[in-house]
């Protein structure tokens, strides 16, 4: 029987209310005062990240949005509804992630552009969208909009998460120089006191055995020569990454991480789902 380490986020739910009115257009201009005038219910921001990057004139910008959505129906559209730079309003589409229970849902989506000469495009403003069953639904931070800036790194918008993992950034991959597999996890935490803990529970062979790793502080995170996310960033977030290495046979594992921080311990486990990493047989 899997061992689950459980961990339930609590998502602010904010108030709501429906608007049927708003300018539905993509290219539509809306003003600050109309998108902060909308209200929220069943969806709620994640985490958001915000970076850029250049190396010998090709720059790079990405953000990246994890959204909760109560499942009210099968059909539905959820979206990031962010602030251009020239004042307009555009929606980044959101994906399916996976179900948290029967009520609830993770939705995700990223926006990356790159080139040579090329300028951001989005400003730092920004709003969450639900549509569902003919009705609009708005996390806007109660009313104040999000705000990320290019190489802010993450903001955990739940002001309880003091803890998550960043999957694009772990793997599993085979190191011949050691003849063994070597897995690699990043995590994001809350800087709640200088003295802390950031480690890793994991299993290879479905919770039968156990095993644990530490995790390093990062002071900054490479975007590119020149361009980095500060640790902690202005939202008082720490980046921790560490590897270790298993039997070349380990094809998949399975994880948590916990921060030891106060005499508290919090635990990122997917919403008791466990995370999972598996080696990429492609390279």
């Amino acid at each position: 029987m899997k061992k689950y380490i459980y961990f339930l986020m609590s998502l602010t739910i904010l108030s709501c209310s429906t608007e049927d009115d708003f300018i539905e257009n993509q290219e539509s201009v809306v003003s600050k005062n109309e998108i902060s005038t909308k209200n929220t219910n069943p969806i709620s921001l994640v985490k958001a990240w915000a970076a850029s990057g250049s190396y010998r004139g090709y720059t790079t910008y990405s953000k990246k949005f994890t959204v909760k959505v109560a499942d009210l129906a099968y059909d539905k559209d959820v979206s990031i509804y962010h602030e251009k730079k020239d004042g307009s309003w555009e929606e980044i589409p959101l994906t399916y992630g996976f179900d948290i229970d029967d009520q609830n849902e993770i939705w995700t989506g990223e926006y990356n552009l790159g080139g040579y000469g090329i300028s951001e495009v989005y400003d730092d403003e920004f709003v969450v969208k639900y549509e569902v069953n003919g009705n609009t639904y708005w996390d806007n931070n109660n009313g104040t909009n999000y705000r990320v800036s290019n190489n802010d790194g993450y903001f955990l918008a739940d002001a309880d998460a003091n803890i998550s993992v960043d999957v694009d950034f772990d793997s599993l991959s085979f190191i011949p120089f050691y003849d063994q597999n070597s897995m690699t996890v990043t995590v994001d935490v809350r800087n709640l006191s200088p003295n802390k803990e950031v480690g890793v529970l994991y299993s290879i062979d479905g919770w039968q055995t156990q095993q644990y790793f530490t995790l390093n502080y990062r002071s900054f995170w490479n975007n590119g020569p020149l361009y980095y996310i500060q640790s902690p960033n202005q939202f008082g977030i720490e980046r921790w990454t560490g590897s270790v290495r298993l039997d070349k046979s380990a094809n998949t594992v399975e994880y948590a991480v916990v921060y030891k921080v106060n005499g508290q311990e919090y635990w990122d486990n997917n919403y008791g789902k466990n995370h999972t990493v598996s080696k990429n047989f492609g390279n």
